[in-house]
């Protein structure tokens, strides 16, 4: 008796995350950037001669081809692509104030590097 009560729950939960979070799309887009394995002979995205094509079509497959994510979308879609997505400073730098640009050319382990490379032998 607790056992198919306690299934009744999980299967009214798993129906209620479901509902929630998978849509059922009635139209379907193609991914120009997708390539098939084989063609098939049923789709109408692969089939038909070139004159048959619609403008519409070839202009969305130029678009998805030759734009980069920053041109075919207004932020980015992933943590992945926010990483170099804003690539301006926030601020600008002023190489003449200390405060902000402060470079570190070089310190004691590289100038040792150096020296290690510099020398003919070297074990030293």
């Amino acid at each position: 008796m607790v056992r198919g009560r306690l299934t009744d729950i999980f299967l009214k939960e798993r129906y209620e995350k479901d509902n929630q979070y998978i849509r059922v799309y009635d139209t379907y887009t193609r991914d120009y950037n997708s390539t098939t394995i084989t063609p098939k002979f049923y789709s109408k995205y692969e089939s038909g001669e070139m004159g048959d094509v619609s403008t519409e079509l070839l202009e969305n497959i130029i678009a998805a081809k030759d734009f980069g994510p920053k041109k075919k979308h207004q932020w980015p879609e992933t943590t992945n692509q926010s990483y170099g997505w804003f690539s301006a400073p926030l601020i600008e730098v002023d190489k003449s104030d200390p405060r902000f640009y402060f470079p570190r050319l070089e310190n004691e382990i590289t100038k040792h590097g150096l020296k290690m490379l510099q020398s003919k032998d070297r074990r030293k």
